[in-house]
């Protein structure tokens, strides 16, 4: 997906404009992109560059966004010669609520947020001739990625909560309380299904699946931070979940080398220097079952250890992504069986253990106990079928566990949530 599809109708912050790097950045407001043309009447021809746009920025500053939940939460050490603070605050848990690990992407999740404000108030003021189908799924393709941004930034405030009500620059809504944000959140999702349901997809999707199937994954992973496994296994029911299909079937970013298009940040090559590495946790390598295929994403260093800030042994690579325009999944159906069987492990056992055994022989591993699917069982699935990709942290503390989480130095600590950014003022 080429940047030069992106709409040229709004200013994105300053922060987003800056090449990816993780020196220190000031937060920007949230609400830097400016309205224009398109919120006074959305044409068809910039329907297209809309929704391109939309889907282009939602990548933005994804490695620093990924980096920073996977240093908190235990899945890898983040190296990086030119910022120490990787290894400090993040793994100190005195974080600073004007730096770059949270400001930065917080600023580009509410420029997508924004984004999809102003094409939703472009389609309220258009005078093309859109069917009444049309607008349904602009309206729910548009709310279904303005939910999911403002999921992320919950992941990460937490109970300092987070504003979802931010379409009008000079009249923001106040913070709302993690669970208030979430029901919000859930509510946004849910009507843009309804959408979605009545008009379909609308061009162009590059994620890979449907519109809808996406809404309802994101739904399903929302209703489980809810803890309301009804609306998991309902939303389930209408996403892409297959129990016996691809483990890596699902939505996902794009990248590529072309023109001013955007590369994959997550990706660093085997054996990378202090400059910029990504180094496994031991505590991942050490604890994977014999034989597990996932514990693959962590490759042995060839040329040596890299141990750094008292982080030892760096002896293992993430290596998930192969080069600089491998695909990021933004949600695969082995999260969606995972999911599944968390939604059934109380009221329904046996389709908790097919669930997690179709994980498990994916993996290469022999299936479980009868009865023997827990929470211990799942938070192990889910930390190596997931690994690296933002959702141990999220999982550890939701399941009262973050006490758990290794503490690798003497002084360092456990976070539980980032700061709102200082830029907010309250």
């Amino acid at each position: 997906m080429k940047n030069i599809t992106k709409l040229k109708v709004f200013i994105v912050t300053i922060g987003l404009l800056m090449g990816y790097s993780c020196t220190i950045e000031d937060g920007k407001d949230l609400n830097g992109p400016e309205t224009s043309s398109i919120a006074e009447d959305l044409s068809r021809p910039e329907l297209p560059q809309a929704v391109s746009g939309i889907l282009a920025d939602m990548r933005a500053r994804l490695a620093t966004q990924v980096d920073a939940i996977s240093v908190v939460g235990r899945d890898y050490w983040r190296h990086q010669s030119s910022d120490p603070r990787w290894t400090g605050d993040l793994l100190t848990g005195t974080l600073d609520d004007n730096s770059f690990y949270i400001t930065t992407h917080y600023a580009a999740r509410y420029a997508v947020v924004k984004e999809c404000n102003l094409l939703l108030e472009g389609l309220a003021n258009t005078t093309a001739d859109f069917t009444t189908a049309e607008k349904a799924a602009i309206r729910g393709f548009a709310n279904t990625m303005k939910a999911h941004q403002l999921l992320t930034v919950l992941g990460f405030l937490y109970e300092n909560g987070i504003r979802t009500d931010v379409a009008d620059p000079d009249n923001l809504g106040d913070f709302e309380s993690y669970d208030a944000a979430l029901s919000t959140i859930i509510g946004l999702l849910n009507t843009a299904a309804s959408d979605l349901e009545v008009g379909g997809d609308v061009a162009p999707n590059t994620l890979g699946v449907s519109y809808l199937q996406f809404n309802r994954a994101i739904t399903a992973r929302a209703a489980a931070y809810q803890g309301n496994y009804s609306l998991v296994l309902s939303a389930l029911q209408d996403s892409f979940m297959d129990l016996g299909g691809d483990m890596n079937a699902g939505a996902y970013y794009r990248f590529s080398a072309a023109g001013s298009d955007e590369l994959n940040g997550l990706f660093f090559a085997l054996n990378s220097t202090g400059a910029n590495a990504r180094i496994a946790h031991p505590d991942f390598v050490n604890s994977a079952e014999p034989g597990d295929g996932r514990a693959g994403k962590a490759v042995f260093r060839t040329d040596g250890e890299l141990n750094i800030a008292d982080l030892s042994p760096g002896s293992h690579d993430v290596y998930i992504y192969q080069s600089s325009t491998d695909p990021v999944g933004i949600i695969r159906n082995e999260e969606l069986i995972l999911l599944y069987a968390e939604a059934n492990m109380t009221s329904n056992p046996t389709a908790a253990e097919t669930a997690i055994n179709a994980v498990r022989s994916a993996a290469g591993l022999g299936p479980v106990a009868a009865g023997s699917v827990n929470v211990d069982r799942l938070l192990y699935e889910r930390r190596y079928s997931l690994f690296a990709e933002g959702h141990r942290w999220i999982d550890m503390r939701r399941f009262g566990r973050l006490s758990e989480l290794i503490i690798d130095r003497e002084g360092d600590n456990i976070v539980t949530q980032f700061p709102i950014p200082q830029n907010e003022g309250i």
